[in-house]
């Protein structure tokens, strides 16, 4: 169980207890009794307890943090209780951004391996392609993480463009293929997945456009730091 959650959840019933004791409306109580109860029952049960007599025996009015109610509350004229509420909900949110992008990179990893590419390269190329976002969309239509073209979706076998390892698969096939065809040139693989091998050929090297030379400058510069 993790400390800070734990930190918050006492508060909370700190707080609760406290409201009780000062004469704090009926519905506040009701709100921050039932939100202590879900959330410290959920972590309860992940530990296969039943009860909070078997954690801790709560001191009042002295909170986790060493300083009493008075003083948490004369902080701010916001109240305690939202101010808490808001912490653990930024917990929760933090922990979801840290499993997504752990998912991503474990992904990396394995296409990386799998099609013999420097992860390096994947992630740089995902960094300015999408931002690490799995759901983005251009305004060309180029979808996912590694921005794949609904005319590549069939050829590599996406049928969900926003699934992370769907998409990184077919980009670092991609990729992939564009170093072999170019002999493991980074900047002119580079180039062909930006703006296809097509014009790659057409200009003998990296095409005059200002996009596609400013995408190989910023990859190549990732990659490379």
């Amino acid at each position: 169980m993790d400390v800070g959650m734990l930190q918050k959840l006492i508060q909370l019933q700190a707080l609760s207890n406290m409201n009780q004791l000062s004469g704090t409306n009926q519905k506040d109580e009701n709100a921050t009794t039932s939100l202590f109860s879900s959330l410290f029952n959920n972590e309860l049960n992940s530990l296969g307890l039943s009860t909070s007599s078997n954690i801790i025996d709560i001191p009042q009015p002295t909170l986790s943090y060493g300083e009493t109610v008075a003083q948490l509350l004369g902080k701010s004229t916001t109240s305690p209780v939202q101010l808490i509420e808001d912490e653990i909900a930024g917990t929760t949110s933090s922990s979801s951004i840290k499993k997504t992008n752990s998912n991503v990179d474990r992904i990396i990893n394995e296409m990386a391996n799998k099609y013999d590419v420097d992860p390096k390269l994947i992630r740089s190329i995902i960094k300015h392609e999408s931002g690490f976002n799995p759901n983005a969309v251009s305004s060309v239509g180029a979808k996912g993480l590694m921005q794949i073209m609904p005319s590549n979706f069939e050829s590599y076998g996406i049928t969900n463009p926003f699934d992370p390892k769907q998409n990184i698969e077919a980009g670092t096939r991609m990729i992939k293929a564009n170093l072999r065809k170019y002999n493991g040139n980074i900047e002119l693989a580079l180039a062909a997945y930006n703006a296809g091998s097509g014009n790659v050929k057409k200009y003998g090297g990296i095409p005059p456009f200002k996009e596609t030379q400013n995408y190989v400058r910023k990859v190549t510069e990732s990659y490379y730091a």
